[in-house]
């Protein structure tokens, strides 16, 4: 069953693969298959099956066939969509030009991360340091949440009538009187899961503490914690975790360089009604 079930992955993703994968040209000794003249290499049907991660000899030899039809039916369902003038169409002209920039932006960071250090071990032991909340005095935290939906000129009173409720079930009843909308429920999180703003202050908190935090536009969530117990993480155990978020932070550094300086090299206009958007909590 397991070997069925990766097979019928495997048509999935080859369905999905970008045709510029394929490349300029091919040894006729390297061609899998053929659809009206187009060539399906072995070394497109190798990556695409390298895609579904690792497998045994007998499970890549099954699914190299499953992801051979895929394909061909790719390039079957798409010389139909080009028979239609789907090709043409605005919609789909806008996304295969995204899908060729995404492309072209990954390979570009691809080459400016390639030669990047790992990091060494002095920036694990510190970032582990500077980080007890998540290694040394981790915690797992049991939650109880209540995300209110609400005009903006009510949050004032909601966090009045909280202060007053005794408990939170108290403040529930009042909320439905009031028909204001929300939805509670219980979570338990290991401190690593939780954002850092709502972890700031769950970790200064003493069990049937409550604390409002505005989540978005009009929402609030009321956080009541019900218990809390301490799993610590030591140094080794945490190394490879902190390897992740160090290189992390470092690429991101790297790219902001490089996109200040393209943006420095290259002219950007803005159209008429539109301006540089804040550079602050930018995506």
């Amino acid at each position: 069953m397991k070997i069925h079930r990766r097979c019928f992955l495997a048509a999935v993703a080859a369905l999905s693969l970008a045709a510029c994968e394929q490349p300029a040209t091919t040894a006729r000794g390297s061609i899998a298959a053929t659809v009206s003249g187009d060539i399906i290499s072995e070394v497109e049907l190798g990556r695409a099956v390298a895609r579904l991660g690792k497998l045994s000899a007998t499970e890549s030899a099954q699914a190299r066939g499953r992801v051979l039809e895929a394909l061909i039916d790719q390039h079957l369902v798409s010389h139909a969509a080009k028979k239609a003038k789907l090709d043409q169409a605005p919609e789909v002209v806008l996304a295969m030009q995204q899908a060729q920039r995404q492309v072209l932006v990954e390979a570009y960071m691809e080459r400016l991360f390639k030669d990047m250090a790992q990091p060494a071990d002095m920036e694990i032991r510190d970032y582990y340091a500077r980080h007890p909340e998540l290694f040394a005095q981790r915690k797992v935290y049991r939650v109880q949440e209540l995300e209110l939906q609400l005009a903006p000129a009510r949050i004032a009173e909601v966090e009045a009538e909280l202060k007053q409720s005794r408990t939170l079930a108290e403040f529930a009843d009042w909320l439905r009187a009031q028909e204001i909308d929300g939805k509670t429920g219980v979570v338990v999180k290991p401190a690593e899961q939780i954002p850092a703003p709502m972890l700031a202050q769950l970790s200064n908190m003493k069990d049937g503490q409550v604390v409002v935090m505005p989540i978005g536009e009009n929402r609030i969530n009321v956080l009541q914690l019900q218990g809390s117990q301490t799993q610590p993480v030591t140094l080794e155990q945490a190394r490879t975790a902190i390897e992740r978020v160090v290189l992390g932070e470092k690429r991101k550094v790297l790219l902001e360089a490089e996109i200040g300086k393209l943006r420095a090299s290259e002219k950007v206009a803005y159209a008429s009604g539109f301006a540089p958007a804040s550079q602050t909590g930018k995506p």
